[in-house]
């Protein structure tokens, strides 16, 4: 799967979220890396571009599980959650939210408050749902 994601032509926001991301490649520094990511798919998803923010959301959770905490986690499983319920893709949606209930449990408890309301209303995926 690429990680690659390309920002709209004429939208200033991302572009400099997008060099935001370059700058923080050139540091080689994972938690910059994953913050820059996370903030590229906040920038996707606010402008609805869900495909360039379920990209961007999943390297950030990638970076977070290979460099961070349960926290830095479960914030990036929170982004990808939201994406994916703005999607036909609830299913996995539904387990993007249930993870980041657990990894924001202990160490952020208003943001797990904020996942389990917002899993709540996604309701239950019929059985054999992938």
């Amino acid at each position: 799967m690429s990680t690659e994601v390309t920002p709209p032509a004429d939208d200033p926001a991302i572009d400099a979220l997008r060099a935001a991301l370059e700058a923080a490649r050139a540091t080689r520094l994972q938690p910059q890396l994953l913050r820059a990511y996370a903030a590229l798919g906040a920038g996707y998803l606010a402008a609805d571009r869900r495909g360039d923010a379920e990209s961007a959301w999943r390297t950030a959770v990638a970076q977070a599980r290979i460099c961070a905490g349960p926290q830095d986690l479960g914030l990036a499983l929170l982004g990808l959650a939201r994406t994916l319920a703005r999607t036909p893709r609830t299913d996995r949606a539904l387990l993007a939210y249930t993870e980041a209930v657990a990894a924001l449990q202990g160490c952020d408890g208003a943001r797990a408050a904020e996942a389990r309301a917002e899993l709540a209303t996604l309701g239950r995926v019929p059985g054999g749902a992938r």
